[in-house]
C-alpha cells in the first residue's frame, strides 16, 4: 500500500512540475513579447528623430506640426473663455 501511496505522490509531483514550466514558460514568452513590443517602439521613434533633422520636406512638415500645436494650445484656452464666459 504503501508504494502505491508513493507513486501517486511521485505522479502528482511530475505533473505539477509539467504545470509549472509550463507556466514559466508563459510567462517567458510574454515577458519577451512585451521587450520586444518596447524595442520597436524606441526603434520607430529613433528613426523618424534621425528624419525629422536636417533638410527637406519631411522635416519642414514635422515643423510645422509643432508650429501648429503650439498655436492650438494658446489659442484654444482663449477661445473657450470668450466663447463660454463672455
Amino acid at each position: 500500500m504503501d508504494g502505491g501511496i508513493f507513486m501517486a505522490r511521485e505522479q502528482e509531483a511530475q505533473r505539477q512540475a509539467a504545470v509549472r514550466e509550463a507556466a514559466m514558460a508563459s510567462i517567458r514568452r510574454k515577458e519577451l513579447s512585451q521587450m520586444a513590443g518596447g524595442h520597436a517602439v524606441m526603434a520607430g521613434l529613433m528613426g523618424f528623430g534621425e528624419a525629422a533633422e536636417g533638410r527637406g520636406l519631411f522635416p519642414m512638415i514635422v515643423h510645422g506640426a509643432k508650429l501648429f500645436c503650439i498655436a492650438f494650445a494658446f489659442l484654444v484656452p482663449n477661445y473657450l473663455v470668450w466663447s463660454l464666459l463672455l
